[in-house]
């Protein structure tokens, strides 16, 4: 079957998350995806659940994280119109849930869709956060699997090559080449529909913020 996917950050800016919100929701509702994966969700708020009424994906999950080292909260939230037949907070780091695994029923076989944010400074623990995305893979090694989120990484970086290795870039299979550049995308009005849009067509763009 044909399905389409959509992973955005919508950076949890909280002075401004409210004025943005509708853009984000008018967005949303004109990529009209399957899956949509979101990052920076403003956690505690319902945002999750309410996204995912007003565009119409009966199916829903999210994971509430805390970054030790600055603080920083954070939901990771995937909307589906296909079920959702399980979920889980997988850790990348003790005690840090920042990745979120759901397995989507599709009409060719269940799939594993993985949505995270790496770290976004420290370029080793990145690459540690990455390969431990890997092994939970491995642990179901007849389920196909999809990632996308936030890596914070370039695509020639080392974290990027790193998973690069195992797995397939969405946007290089149909482009031959990576994108120049992911990052920075302000949210304007009229950047935001197109960020997004990229970000369906592609299925799993690469974000980077270096």
């Amino acid at each position: 079957m044909d399905l389409s996917l959509i992973t955005f950050n919508v950076y949890n800016n909280a002075a401004t998350f409210d004025q943005r919100l509708p853009l984000i929701l008018d967005t949303l509702r004109r990529a009209d995806a399957d899956v949509v994966a979101l990052q920076e969700v403003p956690p505690g708020r319902g945002v999750t659940e309410a996204l995912a009424r007003d565009i119409d994906h009966a199916h829903w999950a999210e994971v509430i994280f805390v970054r030790p080292d600055d603080g920083w909260t954070e939901a990771l939230a995937v909307l589906s119109r296909l079920p959702i037949s399980a979920r889980e907070a997988v850790n990348l780091r003790q005690g840090v849930p920042n990745c979120l695994r759901v397995r989507i029923a599709a009409g060719e076989g269940p799939f594993d869709l993985y949505n995270c944010h790496l770290h976004p400074r420290d370029s080793g623990l990145r690459q540690q956060e990455a390969a431990r995305i890997l092994d939970h893979m491995d642990r179901e090694p007849g389920v196909a699997a999809v990632l996308c989120g936030d890596f914070n990484a370039v695509p020639s970086g080392r974290t990027m090559r790193l998973l690069f290795g195992r797995l397939g870039s969405a946007y290089e299979m149909k482009h031959n080449h990576h994108p120049a550049t992911t990052f920075p995308t302000p949210l304007r009005a009229d950047l935001i529909a197109s960020t997004a849009f990229s970000a369906r067509r592609e299925a799993r763009p690469e974000d980077s913020s270096g």
